[in-house]
């Protein structure tokens, strides 16, 4: 089974199909409510660990979501926002966050490792460069594990679009909320076991309750244990999480929340595969591996964060956040470093790299309901400070091994290589205040006005001396956001947003200090609608992103940088997902995103930005519970993921990817109210494509053959 497939015709129909459902939602909601008995209770009962913090367990949407920090409906936020509730979770037995990313509307996620820890995630062509933990936001890079086992979450939220207001400095692309876990006042237990293909093995806990007999101390413990093999040899990824948190009622209207999260994983790495000169992907066996059987990959990963929140008597909230995290990586890795000549030959780079990152954000804000007149309006302020140390240059190169990828000969000596330690700091910080004012200026319009002004800055010394090699203090940053929301009817809205970013580069000027930030613009249309008591959600959106003031080549000095490029993407989103009727559960989406450099280098103008971004993309996933004589308990479930080629430039050579779907399928049955037992499939039909393309040298990946988990839960 090699990794190239045959081309296919694009599924344009089922693209239109999901394009539909949420550019008519009124009919598409009028259908299932016929389809639907006159109330939504007659549903199988969900057997639950918890009661989720949005009181939407068991449902693929929700009520609410916290990313904008007060819970607020999907159709009242103005932004697209896709979410990932913990039954889908545990529906398809996601454990990774970039697992269920990949199931996300118009999100991109561009791994750099076979075991798929390290990734770069990716909205509307522009990275998503924070993932937030209950609003509180921690800088992404591609060389740290994406996030904590998904087992320690209780829904993931995702935010489209610039998200200056939540996180400032940061991508276009978006914002990632991951919602944990809370300690709850009842004692409830849930345990899972699964198994399944390539040597997977894994094991979780999870245990809440009330500590003392009032109930004000709760306290939560989660523990994982996943072991896994690949399909790729010699390949393997372990993992042990940790999640403890405490809860303590101060009084009926003050609750103080500490917690922390440990993470291991020890796994080997593997950087892709090489292509050939011209460009063209090898046609291998899925299980070829360019390296040895001596390369290594261990991530830890400690996060600690403490919360204390105050709830006004008139609906008001005041909550004041910290976060600390320490992410440590290391890797042995022999990786290809060049093209594959025609008899198979090509060279193994050896490389050992050390890395170690710091992290702190202390978050403050006051939201509350403001009564002028007869009118009730809102008002958000909030003030932050982000602090962080990333340790650097703490790599060495060994010689380069002759190689052929048709006789790979895993057990060649890896040499001993030493670090040099860390030669450099880069120190970032970020100071904040922030604000929003939401006018609900008649019955059925509302205006949302805010801004975050920001005062960063970066600084990179070296550790030999201490001497400041480069920084960047552009003074303060203003960044705006506007929307109006204006409701048709009690279920649908129509909407408009309008938000700016800036981002701080690295590149230097040719005077040697670093170029200016770049500065950046969304504006987006859109109409969300909900029905059947918030528990079905639609969505369609079209957007425009520009991106000025991008590093570009000095024309005068070809080593330096001047800010003077601009991009721009745009595209259309459509969206659906929640209870079409009692026992069926949907989610479905389909994305188009155009990018394309509008000032560069002469060679680049008119061109893709993000060509690793798809054109086209869709993601469905479905779940029935069936009904009749002899199959109550028994529910099945499907999906599709589907992406139109994409590509890699990789100097003058471009790598072109075909496009693919991937479809899965669940079988479960409900046992008793305690015990259920799923059997999950993935690639159902062992569909063979590359999932990345990246170089002629390396970082181009087969996609995943078929697969198959077995998974026993228990609820106490």
């Amino acid at each position: 089974m090699n990794c190239v497939a045959p081309p296919r015709r694009h599924p344009v129909a089922v693209a239109a199909l999901i394009a539909a459902c949420g550019l008519h939602a009124p009919l598409f909601a009028q259908v299932a409510q016929v389809a639907a008995p006159a109330t939504a209770e007659a549903a199988l009962p969900e057997i639950r660990v918890t009661d989720s913090a949005s009181g939407d367990s068991g449902l693929y949407t929700v009520r609410a979501v916290s990313i904008g920090k007060t819970g607020q409906s999907l159709k009242d936020t103005p932004q697209s926002i896709s979410v990932i509730t913990r039954q889908r979770l545990d529906d398809q037995n996601i454990t990774k966050l970039e697992d269920a990313l990949k199931q996300t509307t118009g999100v991109t996620v561009e791994r750099y490792d076979g075991a798929g820890n390290y990734n770069v995630i990716r909205s509307r062509g522009f990275e998503i460069g924070a993932i937030q933990l209950d609003g509180v936001p921690i800088s992404q890079g591609a060389n740290y594990s994406t996030a904590l086992d998904t087992a320690v979450y209780e829904r993931i939220e995702v935010l489209r679009g610039p998200a200056g207001l939540l996180q400032g400095a940061g991508e276009p692309g978006g914002a990632i909320n991951l919602v944990r876990k809370r300690a709850l006042g009842t004692l409830a237990l849930g345990a899972n076991a699964s198994v399944g293909s390539f040597g997977f093995k894994r094991a979780d806990v999870d245990l809440t309750g009330a500590l003392n007999a009032a109930g004000t101390l709760r306290g939560r413990v989660v523990a994982v244990k996943d072991e896994r093999n690949s399909h790729v040899d010699t390949l393997f990824n372990n993992k042990e999480t940790v999640y403890g948190t405490l809860e303590l009622d101060i009084t009926p209207s003050t609750t103080l929340s500490v917690g922390y999260t440990q993470q291991k994983v020890r796994a080997a790495i593997d950087q892709g595969l090489p292509s050939l000169a011209n460009g063209a992907l090898l046609d291998l066996p899925r299980s070829s591996f360019a390296g040895l059987r001596a390369n290594r990959q261990d991530l830890d990963t400690d996060d600690a964060f403490a919360e204390l929140e105050h709830r006004l008597d008139n609906g008001g909230l005041v909550r004041f956040s910290a976060r600390d995290v320490t992410r440590t990586s290391f890797y042995r890795a022999a990786r290809a470093n060049s093209a594959v000549a025609a008899n198979g030959n090509y060279q193994l780079q050896t490389v050992d790299y050390q890395q170690k990152s710091t992290d702190r954000h202390y978050d403050l804000f006051f939201t509350s309901p403001v009564k002028i007149g007869a009118t009730t309006h809102r008002v958000l302020l909030g003030m932050s400070r982000n602090t962080g140390d990333t340790f650097g240059g703490n790599l060495a190169y060994g010689p380069n091994l002759a190689a052929n990828i048709y006789r790979p000969n895993y057990d060649l000596a890896y040499p001993t290589i030493r670090l040099p330690g860390y030669t450099s700091v880069t120190t970032r910080s970020e100071d904040a205040l922030y604000g929003q004012f939401q006018l609900n200026a008649t019955e059925r319009l509302q205006l949302l006005a805010g801004g975050r002004a920001s005062w960063a800055d970066v600084e990179v010394r070296r550790t030999s001396d201490g001497a400041v090699t480069s920084t960047s203090n552009p003074g303060r940053q203003f960044t705006p956001s506007v929307a109006a929301i204006y409701a048709l009817d009690a279920n649908i809205s129509a909407y408009t947003s309008y938000a700016e970013t800036f981002v701080l580069q690295t590149a230097l000027d040719a005077a040697g200090g670093l170029l200016t930030p770049r500065t950046g613009s969304q504006i987006e249309f859109g109409v969300k609608g909900e029905f059947f008591n918030k528990r079905l959600n639609t969505h369609a959106a079209i957007f425009r992103i520009l991106d000025k003031n991008r590093a570009i080549a000095d024309p005068l000095v070809p080593t330096a940088s001047i800010a003077g490029g601009e991009v721009r993407s745009q595209g259309l989103e459509t969206e659906v997902s929640g209870q079409l009727a009692p026992g069926w559960d949907l989610s479905a989406g389909y994305a188009y995103t155009e990018t394309l450099y509008l000032k560069a280098p002469v060679a680049q103008v008119g061109t893709v930005f993000s060509p690793v971004t798809p054109k086209h993309s869709i993601n469905l996933s479905t779940r029935y519970a069936l009904r009749g004589p002899g199959l109550a308990g028994w529910s099945v479930g499907g999906g599709v993921t589907w992406r139109s080629e994409f590509s890699a430039q990789s100097g003058t050579v471009k790598l072109v990817s075909g496009d693919y779907a991937l479809f899965n399928a669940q079988v479960a049955y409900q046992v008793n109210d305690k015990v259920s037992v799923s059997l999950s499939a993935e690639n159902l039909l062992d569909e063979k494509y590359y999932e990345k393309v990246s170089g002629v040298a390396r970082q181009n990946f087969c996609g995943e053959p078929r697969k198959f988990v077995l998974a026993l839960k228990a609820r106490y």
